[in-house]
């Protein structure tokens, strides 16, 4: 029996250009190789290039991806309406909450029907500790409701955030998809060997508070105190969002001596092979790549006992969780692997085992194309 697959013009949307290359890349060139054709849209164009040495085409709709001003998103609206306009793709897959809030409602309006929409973390506007978090969470609650109504699918990473927005009525049950994450190529992120000499940690995240990236530092303040020769390291860009860090406050912090900024990069490998323990003390995530990554490698993980974070780490197995924003908590897990360090050997080769039965992202792929039908 033979099956005809019809081509079909699939609009990738994304928060950012980096983003489409670091976790779309794999999909986008999957659904190259089955025919379709790709066109991607995000609001910058940094990594322009390799973006469209994957995919069929490649245009930009600016946006601030955290910003608030109407105008702006009006305007962002208005440009994405006229790239899918002249485009006419048969399918939307929407990531992060601007792309599919305002790609769902021009799609809506130019007619086109399968629209798919892929939830990668609830993040700053869930949180509700500030009252700008809160405001910013009843606007962003109001636009997913709005919405996703007309979403033929929608793809969570972890079950915190399917169960929240069923339970707000965002969403009904049958629209729901779970899935691991972006997933990660196993073969690109290869088991690394560990590092000689003293106990090295690493943090790899935007520079955010809510990564946890502060409760890191007063963690490694307390711990370097004791020992000396232990190393903490950070690695990520800055962030214009309202919980950015800026570069001022963590190079202060590098003067002092308490951690090593390593600044940002394209490849976190090398940095990787350089530190035997992964911490991200995160206050919510999607299913947090930098630690899957680091699992992919063979490193331990220290993460948060939160949304998306928790789903990595098999306690005392892999790694050690601890509360949101508790550092004494991230200080006692984190001098653990310092007392003990052949505990990081057997706990790096069971993140290994565990990043190949949940995060590959072959599979992840073939689960998304499974249910969007394309």
């Amino acid at each position: 029996m033979f099956y005809i697959v019809r081509m079909k013009r699939i609009a990738i949307l994304e928060s950012s250009s980096r983003s489409l290359i670091n976790f779309r890349g794999s999909l986008i060139q999957t659904l190259r190789q089955l025919g379709h054709d790709v066109f991607c849209i995000a609001p910058d164009a940094w990594f322009a290039d390799e973006v469209r040495a994957i995919a069929s085409s490649f245009a930009t709709a600016e946006v601030a991806r955290c910003g608030l001003n109407p105008l702006d998103d009006i305007l962002y609206y208005q440009c994405l309406s006229q790239l899918l306009k002249s485009y006419k793709p048969d399918v939307i897959l929407a990531y992060t909450i601007k792309p599919i809030v305002y790609g769902t409602m021009a799609a809506r309006n130019l007619g086109i029907s399968e629209i798919y929409a892929l939830i990668t973390g609830l993040g700053y506007a869930f949180m509700n500790v500030s009252y700008h978090q809160k405001l910013t969470g009843l606007l962003a609650k109001g636009l997913y409701r709005r919405v996703l109504k007309f979403d033929r699918r929608v793809f969570f990473q972890n079950t915190d955030d399917l169960n929240e927005f069923v339970t707000l009525k965002i969403v009904e049950p049958q629209q729901t998809v779970l899935v691991n994450g972006s997933g990660v190529d196993l073969q690109h992120f290869a088991v690394q060997p560990l590092p000689k000499g003293p106990p090295t940690f690493i943090l790899i995240a935007r520079l955010l508070r809510d990564k946890g990236i502060m409760e890191y530092i007063e963690a490694a303040a307390r711990l370097r105190k004791i020992f000396p020769q232990a190393r903490f390291q950070l690695l990520g860009p800055a962030d214009p969002s309202p919980s950015g860090l800026p570069l001022s406050a963590i190079e202060r912090y590098t003067e002092a001596g308490v951690i090593e900024y390593l600044g940002a990069t394209r490849d976190v490998r090398p940095f990787l092979s350089q530190a035997g323990v992964f911490v991200l003390p995160s206050y919510r995530e999607g299913i947090p790549r930098t630690v899957v990554e680091a699992m992919a490698t063979g490193r331990p993980i220290i993460t948060s006992d939160a949304p998306g974070c928790r789903q990595t780490v098999r306690e005392g197995e892999n790694g050690f969780l601890v509360p949101v924003r508790n550092v004494t908590a991230l200080t006692a897990a984190m001098r653990r692997f310092i007392e003990n360090p052949q505990m990081i050997a057997p706990m790096g080769e069971i993140s290994r085992k565990l990043a190949v039965q949940n995060y590959d992202v072959n599979e992840i792929n073939k689960l998304i194309i499974t249910e969007t039908r394309i």
